[in-house]
């Protein structure tokens, strides 16, 4: 059984209980800025882009 793939790219549909109502990602997969950002996009019926950081931060 494979994932299914949301519209916005190659990320995974999560799961029911995990969705974000704003953005593809889930809300386990964000990070403080971006959980309050998509609450208050939802929250104001703004239809805005996402703050998500999709990629692992690294330090050089």
């Amino acid at each position: 059984m494979t994932a299914a793939v949301h519209s916005l790219g190659d990320v995974a549909e999560p799961a029911a209980d995990d969705r974000c109502p704003t953005c593809p990602h889930p809300m386990s997969s964000h990070d403080a800025i971006a959980r309050r950002f998509c609450t208050a996009t939802a929250a104001g019926g703004f239809s805005r882009g996402c703050t998500c950081a999709t990629k692992p931060e690294t330090t050089e």
